[in-house]
């Protein structure tokens, strides 16, 4: 089998997915979000601290330990990142190996990529996790993406019948407000995904900007009360959507 370079491989994930899962943290995005909780993912080359080559074959063997925790609770993997589908063959290839075993497969993507690099993968996931980072071009210019790229490659996802979850991150001056929140949902209008996540923004990567030499945009910015959200998920409910907040 094919090389993935990854970051890490996490066991007993209980927020990436129904069940009990492990996520493979697949290396390198197409985006540079400032409050990223996982910045060790974003650059596609191997450095000093994160970063590893290896085969699928390897990642299988640690999917493979944790196959009775999927049996007894629903679970599966993730393939995460960064963007996975920046590695679409691993991707292809990780997910294949996992459904021959009878373990499903969640895709959680940005979908900001070729949409031949996400029709490769689709056919072989059985979920997928979709960010949405802002209801407008101006909001994604920020963080170097379209919206109406994601927007298209949603539609593919959900057009190939493939459940899907739009997951908000909600982010303190960014995308944090009512108004923001119609922006997003009118532009998720006509989409029929399954859920909407709503991601209180939280400071949990905080110390991995340390350790990559790297200044966080958001380390004086206090962690989000759920609360906080109840005005933003009254917005999607209003609009039809089935509306949580997702860890």
């Amino acid at each position: 089998m094919g090389n993935v370079i990854i970051t890490n491989i996490q066991h007993f994930s209980l927020g990436d997915g129904p069940g009990i899962r492990t996520t493979v943290f697949f290396k390198g995005c197409s985006l540079h979000c400032p409050w990223c909780h996982n910045p060790e993912t974003i650059s596609p080359e191997i450095d000093e601290l994160y970063g590893r080559r290896c085969t699928v074959d390897d990642v299988m063997a640690e999917v493979m330990e944790d196959l009775d925790f999927y049996r007894e609770s629903g679970g599966g993997v993730t393939l995460s990142g960064g963007e996975p589908l920046l590695q679409a063959e691993a991707a292809v290839e990780t997910a294949e190996a996992c459904r021959q075993e009878g373990i499903t497969v969640l895709l959680d993507t940005a979908g900001n990529v070729d949409a031949h690099l996400l029709g490769k993968v689709t056919p072989h996931i059985d979920e997928c996790y979709f960010d949405l980072k802002s209801g407008t071009e101006e909001g994604y210019s920020a963080v170097g993406g379209s919206l109406k790229r994601t927007l298209d490659n949603m539609k593919t996802v959900v057009s190939a019948g493939v459940p899907t979850v739009a997951r908000i991150p909600v982010i303190p001056g960014f995308n944090d407000s009512v108004s923001s929140a119609e922006q997003m949902a009118d532009a998720l209008m006509g989409i029929a995904v399954k859920r909407v996540d709503l991601l209180p923004f939280h400071r949990w990567g905080s110390s991995k900007y340390k350790a990559l030499g790297k200044t966080y945009a958001y380390r004086n910015t206090p962690s989000m009360p759920a609360k906080h959200l109840d005005p933003l998920i009254e917005v999607f409910q209003r609009r039809g959507y089935k509306t949580a907040i997702g860890g």
